[in-house]
């Protein structure tokens, strides 16, 4: 290995690798992600198992579900996301890895058909996909810099006592391997080259690092597919676009949609993260904010929300953003259009 790489991994172990991490944005989030779990247990105590429909301007639609019956198994390929045509790979064009919010170019098909649900990002210069199932979980990130992948925050909890890199080959192509205690497993980090310009790194809880080079083999990078989310945001702020997409896919009985984030913003550096959550059964007459055919309310001083059958619909204006104003939020709200089917990506 080269002592440039050597240099570029030991600021990573320093600077991040089982380091600390900022609990409030995780907090927060689990707060309003354990609110939802509840409405939609109460939801599902009273029985009541709706179609999917959509709010589209003043007129409600009913949507078809195809939502997989109790008991039901989801086809292997539930969690990837639809085909790119005409969109190269990463080895094919490593210069435009992390620069399309709506493309992701490498593909992860054998090592997410085993996990239960699936979270993937693109944009503002790196693509990723975290897995989670009954046998574990993992996270791959792709960047054209170290400093990208440097400044992405663990989300694998470990002991916080990386242990010294030792040098491997991922696809015949250079690359190093360290790991971090986590009671007892280990947390592996693998982190690679596959093509000149271009950084890979897994981390994946494995028995070794054998193991966890492996996996890390089995990601391709000769393929792309879209990030695709079930609404469009129709109405920016003059200067905006879109900076950044996220999707997450479940196997689940009640549909394969999670949820679903858009980051917009503009040259200025401001931007603004939209999210959607399918939870039914919420009130929109209890909002008193106007955004274009919706009504939406304050979410604390920091977030507007509303809801958009059957989504509620969050804009950050901190913590998942910076500088927007609140009327700014509402005009970007006003945009929000969904699809009409939530749980056939292909479609979206």
């Amino acid at each position: 290995m080269s002592s440039n790489l050597d240099q570029q991994l030991a600021t990573t172990l320093k600077h991040h690798a089982g380091g600390d991490i900022d609990p409030a944005p995780i907090v927060a989030h689990a707060r309003r992600r354990g609110h939802r779990l509840r409405l939609r247990r109460r939801w599902l105590t009273a029985g009541g198992t709706a179609a999917a429909c959509v709010v589209l301007a003043a007129a409600v639609m009913v949507i078809p579900s195809g939502r997989a019956p109790d008991g039901g198994t989801m086809s292997a390929t539930a969690l990837v996301l639809p085909d790119a045509p005409g969109q190269p790979g990463a080895i094919a064009r490593p210069e435009v890895v992390g620069a399309d919010p709506g493309v992701v170019h490498f593909t992860t098909d054998s090592l997410v058909s085993g996990a239960s649900s699936a979270t993937w990002s693109a944009g503002r210069g790196v693509e990723s996909v975290e897995f989670r199932g009954p046998t574990g979980q993992a996270r791959f990130a792709l960047a054209r810099s170290v400093a990208t992948l440097d400044g992405l925050q663990q989300t694998l909890s470990s002991a916080g006592r990386p242990q010294p890199p030792t040098d491997v080959r991922v696809g015949g192509r250079p690359g190093v391997a360290w790991f971090d205690p986590s009671g007892d497993t280990k947390l592996w980090f693998v982190r690679w080259q596959p093509v000149d310009g271009l950084w890979a790194q897994l981390d994946i809880y494995a028995t070794g690092r054998d193991e966890a080079t492996d996996a890390a083999s089995r990601v391709r990078f000769d393929g792309a597919h879209r990030c695709v989310v079930p609404f469009r945001l129709r109405s920016l702020p003059p200067g905006g676009r879109l900076l950044g997409c996220s999707v997450t896919l479940s196997r689940s009985e009640h549909g394969s949609f999670d949820e679903a984030s858009l980051t917009v913003g503009d040259d200025s550096g401001r931007w603004l993260t939209v999210r959607a959550q399918p939870v039914p059964g919420r009130d929109a007459r209890e909002a008193d904010l106007v955004a274009g055919p919706y009504r939406a309310r304050r979410q604390g001083s920091d977030v507007l929300e509303m809801f958009v059958e059957p989504c509620v619909v969050e804009a950050f204006l901190k913590g998942w953003g910076n500088g927007y104003t609140e009327p700014e939020g509402l005009t970007i709200l006003s945009g929000y259009q969904p699809v009409r089917d939530l749980d056939n990506p292909d479609t979206w």
